[in-house]
């Protein structure tokens, strides 16, 4: 995949998503994997609403919020497949 904002967008967005779910389901994840769910919470804090800049201006129309993020789009990649990965160790119990 190319290094585009475009494809930045939809993998930041994947990537989110997936990061949302885990963080709801926090409290599940097994003792093995607490490790790695802590690396990748601090390796993805940076998207975390409360941790972004503000939005800049340029004009009424447009508006740009800069990412502190300075990998590629192969690094995003890679975090959202070990998130997949670690999603997929969670399990939910119906009661």
């Amino acid at each position: 995949m190319t290094d585009t904002p475009k494809n930045q967008t939809l993998i930041t967005g994947q990537l989110l998503q997936i990061r949302d779910k885990l963080i709801a389901k926090r409290h599940l994840i097994p003792a093995t994997y607490k490790a790695e769910w802590q690396q990748i919470e601090a390796q993805t804090a940076m998207f975390d609403a409360s941790s972004q800049s503000q939005f800049n201006h340029y004009d009424s129309a447009s508006m740009v919020k800069k990412s502190s993020f300075q990998g590629s789009i192969n690094d995003l990649l890679k975090l959202v497949d070990a998130m997949r990965n670690l999603d997929r160790q969670i399990k939910i119990a119906v009661h």
